[in-house]
């Protein structure tokens, strides 16, 4: 059996967004959000519905039909850090300007979306530690899944 360690996935945070101009399409300038990630977790938030057939013999038929993935992350505060940096400085904005885009790579897949920071917490912790880092990058609408490159 292959192990994928965490560490062997990749997310990247977009940090700048250039807008539009005639036939070129708006894009992000991502910075890979590492330094200082101590841990990931991935939730789809998948919302069910549940039904009980005549023929199931009261056992349920269950079919997902929405979710609203998210990834957690936590770790220290690394100042400098150009993704952590611009998660922090999103932390006291509100609607449209917490809104950026998420790359990850993990299982040899490529995942972009569009995204909101949300629970952003940069400082904190006890006395000779770190500060702490954490955040909730939650995906707005539905992911671009392709395979990964090796770049």
């Amino acid at each position: 059996m292959a192990l994928n360690p965490v560490w062997a996935n990749e997310i990247w945070i977009g940090t700048e967004y250039t807008e539009a101009t005639g036939t070129t399409p708006g894009s992000w300038t991502y910075s890979k959000l590492c330094e200082g990630i101590e841990g990931v977790t991935f939730n789809s938030n998948e919302q069910n519905q549940q039904y009980f057939f005549l023929c199931g013999e009261g056992v349920a038929h269950n079919e997902v039909t929405g979710s609203a993935p998210e990834l957690q992350v936590t770790g220290r505060r690394i100042a400098g850090n150009a993704a952590q940096d611009y998660i922090v400085g999103k932390q006291f904005a509100l609607g449209t300007d917490r809104n950026s885009s998420v790359k990850i790579i993990a299982e040899g897949k490529q995942i972009v979306c569009d995204c909101s920071i949300g629970e952003v917490v940069s400082f904190g912790g006890n006395t000779l530690d770190v500060n702490t880092f954490s955040c909730t990058i939650r995906f707005n609408g539905k992911p671009t899944v392709t395979t990964a490159s090796n770049s």
